[in-house]
Parts: structure tokens; sequence; C-alpha cells
């Protein structure tokens, strides 16, 4: 699959993505080494658009999301498993499985 058509399938479904975090300091692709967070904002893209669920990328995004982003916000968000090659517990049919709930 290509990077157009990725695109084309988010918009396809109406699927918008964004990153919690715009900038830290971090040990290789360890989440526990993630330090001095800069938030990236949020509110413009909630105030633009017709927002009805957020959904996070494993449980650092989770805890920051909650931490930073939904006290200013008030939209829960819904935690999925990390779909980082660290998370060697998780196959790819049982992360294919769980992140349908997108759809």
């Amino acid at each position: 699959m290509t990077i157009d058509d990725k695109k084309q399938f988010l918009l396809k479904h109406n699927i918008a993505l964004w990153d919690v975090i715009k900038k830290c300091t971090i040990v290789g692709s360890q989440d526990t080494s993630i330090d001095n967070v800069e938030i990236n904002d949020i509110q413009k893209i909630i105030k633009l658009s017709k927002v009805k669920c957020i959904y996070l990328n494993g449980d650092k995004a989770y805890q920051l999301y909650n931490k930073y982003i939904y006290p200013i916000i008030n939209i829960e968000g819904i935690k999925l498993p990390s779909t980082s090659p660290l998370n060697a517990s998780w196959s790819l049919d049982k992360l294919c499985e769980a992140w349908k709930v997108i759809l």
C-alpha cells in the first residue's frame, strides 16, 4: 500500500491522524524514556471539525492525552494497543482485530 493509498483510505473513512507529542527527548524508541514533553495543540482541530472519537496508540499516548489534552477538550480518549514493533506480545492479526473498532 502506497502513502497515497493510505491517505485516500483515511479520507474515505473520515479519519484524521494527530500526535499528542509535538517534541520531546527520548532514548531510542522506548516510551518509558520520554521526557521534556511539549504537547501538540489540538484545540484548533476540535473547533474546526466534527471530532466524534479519539483513539490513542498505546499506553504512553493515552497517559499523555489524559494528563494534558482531555482536561482542555473534554473528549474521552480510547486506548488501543500500541502498533510499535516493541509491542511483541500482540500479533499483527490481534492488533488488526483490536484496531477495527475505529471503522
